[in-house]
């Protein structure tokens, strides 16, 4: 079993503080992604992706690490599918 802390410290690092630095929650998902940091972002992908298939899918952790107030648990997974689509798809066009 992982604790996934690659996609955790992703979520502190792009998200936590993205509306300070007056980012979208798209421009944060993929700010920082350059060729260099190709195998780090896509570890993020893969972990995320384990994460929405998790039988327990700790939405409570996922919103405290990303400093979001949601709702419920399809509320959380709906944007982690959409933070994880966009970072897959900036990932395929380097």
């Amino acid at each position: 079993m992982t604790d996934h802390l690659e996609f955790y410290g992703y979520l502190v690092g792009s998200f936590a503080d993205a509306d300070l630095l007056r980012l979208t929650d798209e421009q944060a998902a993929v700010a920082g992604l350059t060729e260099r940091k190709r195998a780090a972002f896509a570890k993020v992908l893969e972990q995320g992706r384990d994460v929405l298939l998790s039988p327990t899918f700790d939405w409570e952790r996922i919103a405290q690490h990303a400093n979001r107030d949601f709702e419920d648990e399809a509320e959380t997974r709906a944007w982690v599918i959409r933070m994880m689509d966009l970072l897959e798809g900036a990932l395929k066009k380097l």
